[in-house]
């Protein structure tokens, strides 16, 4: 069982090459996932729910960093060019597969091993 800090801490880790991405995003991102999932930021999460939560908090978080580089621009000077306007774009392509991939997680852990069996008498 893993509480806010550790998620927090693990996600941090996933998105460490990311400028200005500090813990107290990750921790306000990881809370909302817990409070989406049906637990208070207090709580300790389930094994079985981490990987889940985890995914929920990276899509989240390509967002927020795809919409803080929205306004990155191309900029050229001669022979130099400086092209930043494709950044926001690959966040969003991440967040659309993290999403994909959190709805198949998700799918997977809610599946029903419910079965009906005829009745024997006929």
């Amino acid at each position: 069982m893993e509480n806010l800090n550790e998620l927090a801490e693990r996600l941090l880790k996933r998105f460490k090459g990311v400028p200005n991405y500090t813990i107290t995003d990750a921790a306000d991102v990881v809370s909302d996932s817990m409070q989406v999932h049906g637990y208070s930021p207090t709580a300790d999460v389930p094994d079985d729910k981490t990987n889940l939560i985890l995914l929920y908090a990276q899509a989240e978080s390509a967002l927020q960093i795809a919409l803080s580089t929205a306004h990155f621009f191309v900029y050229t000077d001669g022979e130099e060019t400086v092209d930043k306007s494709k950044i926001s774009e690959q966040y969003r392509n991440l967040a659309t597969d993290l999403r994909s991939e959190y709805a198949r997680e998700k799918s997977e852990s809610t599946v029903s091993n419910f079965k009906h069996l005829r009745r024997a008498d006929r």
